[in-house]
């Protein structure tokens, strides 16, 4: 049997305000985000992402 949901609506935003706090820790969690990207030190080599995901060729 074939889904009846119009595949928009998955990907559309929610109607209505975020609960409350939401906004301000997206934030954050944004903020840190750009933080640790530029402490290159601190990043996990593209080598070991692939092994770990055995997507090494």
């Amino acid at each position: 049997m074939k889904p009846r949901a119009i595949p928009a609506e998955k990907v559309s935003e929610q109607a209505g305000e975020p609960e409350p706090g939401y906004t301000a820790w997206e934030r954050a969690k944004i903020e840190r985000g750009l933080a640790q990207s530029r402490d290159r030190a601190a990043m996990i080599p593209v080598e070991q992402v692939w092994r770990d995901l055995k997507l090494e060729g």
